[in-house]
């Protein structure tokens, strides 16, 4: 993403739209797109593409696999239809043969220019996809648009034809002045990390942190926008504080309001977000709003700037392989919830509350005990994004584990440095030296190295034993520091458990999930079998299930009467205890000078 073009790009930032098109002509002519929607019920987008300046005799026409942010495969050439490409010239048509899932070869020979077109069907509503429908379109266009193999730094105008009925479009991209619904972009990657919103949503504009910002609301909800605003601004100030920069000139937030869809996905000067619309209230809703805003928008830090070297510039065709998203991703976790407490938008109860979750979530998951978080963020590609009912066995999730992580060396630092270093210092730094001054990414080892440049001490045992590792952090040391403890409210539970959870599928009660070394998983009850009976009392939910479970003792052996694949069976299992904990954090009743004065620097309280 960080191209020689892209860089002279950015120093013409403030630029006026006509001197924009000044930088063009002393470069190349660009690569055009036309996306129209006449038929939206319909829900396809038609594509005219026209490249110039060629010289090839055979031109590459590909498609991405996948769209930055979002670490899964998901071959968007599916939703191609009907791809031909003509001479510019001449309007002869060209030969197009596709070669692979996302490739489509050109013969090209003497021919200088070409105009492609082909339809995508885009009935998918998600953060990642491209949507329409007769009420708007909400495009990703790294699920839309082809590129040119050889071409990606090549800049670009993108036309948009909206349905007629449409009289919005909005996105972060500049306009390209003296056309029409036309807007610029200095090369591929910046296009397809520009989402497109068409229809006739609401715009709010706003200033944050000195920047011009827009809040695009599509479809109905219950939020009370003001709020909505000034509650954004809040977010910023504190995350642009921490940076000590802001890097926009302008950044939009889109926001789709939906039946029940929750998510977020980051670009360099935007962020989506999909969002249930009856769930701005109350408090405690809203704030789970606040939380995924505050995420995506540290996210133009830490990810769009501050990266792995994996991550950008961007292989279209391949996974890009990481071992830190546990940073990219959990670190950012860590934070999203830490700014609403820092500004007042969250309580610090609550968010202590949110902390202590986290950690009972990680420490109740038995994959943490087998798959270090580094693997996780690898095989994000396989794992993440296609969970089945042994993924807590067998996978850690590196957004909650990178928060915890992220949590514990940021009160390491605290510590280390007596309040004067924190984890935003060790970010700070390696966002200025390897974004701002270098423009690069990072390697694995420099965010260990940065980390141990802040804090002072040697930090080898974190990182191979509980990061690289699987050993479990000694929670309430950390939390020490800053005069709190965890107290597991499970703990000494003897009540009797199967080690299972269930769920009801077409009025079956089945086993959804039999968690690793627990009862059900050591004497072998089945994910999907349908429970009919302990001891030959008949079980049809969890109510019922638990009430026969407390008439027995752990150790007790029981006869579990299932049916499997319709074959009645069986089972002895004996039982084991509840194996999960359930932390609450405490706070010292007397704390030290330096607890009470590491806290207030953690949360920034009075």
């Amino acid at each position: 993403m960080f191209n020689q073009f892209l860089i002279l790009f950015m120093s013409f930032l403030t630029s006026t739209a006509t001197e924009t098109e000044e930088v063009l002509a002393v470069t190349e002519k660009p690569i055009s797109y036309v996306l129209s929607m006449p038929e939206p019920q319909t829900h396809y987008i038609e594509v005219e593409m026209n490249v110039s300046n060629l010289s090839q005799d055979t031109v590459l026409l590909k498609m991405p696999v996948w769209t930055p942010g979002s670490y899964l495969v998901r071959e968007f050439s599916r939703k191609v239809e009907s791809v031909q490409v003509f001479n510019a010239n001449n309007n002869r048509a060209l030969n197009v043969q596709k070669t692979d899932k996302n490739t489509w070869a050109v013969a090209s020979k003497g021919v200088s220019a070409i105009k492609v077109s082909y339809r995508v069907y885009s009935f998918e509503l998600s953060v990642r996809t491209t949507f329409v429908d007769d009420t708007h379109a909400s495009i990703n266009p790294s699920s839309v648009c082809f590129y040119v193999a050889g071409k990606k730094a090549s800049p670009i105008h993108i036309t948009i034809n909206p349905y007629k009925d449409w009289k919005t479009i909005s996105t972060a991209l500049d306009k390209v002045a003296g056309k029409t619904n036309t807007f610029f972009a200095p090369d591929y990657d910046l296009l397809v990390d520009s989402p497109i919103e068409v229809g006739n949503q609401t715009v709010l504009p706003f200033v944050a942190g000195g920047i011009p910002h827009e809040l695009v609301i599509v479809g109905s909800h219950n939020g009370d926008e003001k709020q909505m605003v000034e509650d954004i601004k809040r977010i910023v100030e504190e995350e642009k504080r921490m940076f000590n920069d802001h890097p926009c000139k302008n950044y939009t937030i889109f926001v789709i309001n939906t039946d029940g869809l929750y998510g977020g996905l980051e670009h360099l000067n935007s962020t989506v977000l999909t969002y249930p619309r009856w769930d701005y209230a109350p408090s405690g809703k809203y704030n789970r709003w606040l939380g995924l805003v505050s995420h995506e928008y540290f996210h133009l830090w830490n990810v769009k700037r501050l990266r792995p070297f994996a991550l950008g510039p961007f292989d279209y065709d391949h996974e890009n392989y990481t071992h830190m998203l546990w940073v990219a991703e959990g670190v950012t976790s860590y934070y999203d919830d830490l700014v609403l407490a820092r500004t007042g938008l969250m309580l610090p109860d609550s968010y202590l509350s949110v902390v202590a979750s986290n950690i009972s979530t990680i420490a109740s998951t038995p994959a943490d005990k087998i798959d270090p978080v580094t693997e996780s963020s690898f095989d994000a590609w396989i794992k993440f994004y296609r969970p089945d009912e042994n993924t807590a066995n067998c996978a850690t999730n590196y957004y909650m584990k990178g928060a915890v992580l992220g949590n514990m060396l940021d009160l390491a630092i605290l510590h280390h440095t007596k309040g004067e270093k924190s984890l935003e210092d060790v970010m700070r730094y390696l966002y200025e030296t390897c974004y701002q001054k270098e423009q690069r990414g990072y390697h694995d080892a420099e965010f260990k190295a940065a980390t141990e440049l802040i804090a002072g001490v040697n930090m080898d045992a974190f990182f191979e034993d509980n990061v690289a590792g699987t050993q479990t952090l000694d929670y309430n040391q950390y939390l020490g520091y800053v005069g709190l403890r965890l107290n597991d409210t499970n703990a000494g539970n003897n009540q009797a458990n199967l080690g299972i959870t269930t769920k009801t599928d077409n009025g079956k009660f089945v086993v959804a999930t039999t968690l690793r070394n627990g009862a059900a998983f050591n004497y072998g009850l089945n994910v999907n079998d349908e429970l009919l009976a302990i001891d030959n009392y008949r079980v049809s939910n969890d109510q019922q299930m638990r009430t026969v479970l407390d008439s027995k003792k752990v150790g007790d052996a029981v006869q579990v009467t299932l049916s499997r694949a319709g074959i009645l069976r069986t089972l002895k299992v004996v039982l084991d205890n509840d194996k999960r904990v359930i932390y609450r954090i405490e706070k010292a009743e007397n704390p030290t000078a330096q607890q009470t004065m590491l806290y207030k620097k953690w949360l920034r309280s009075r």
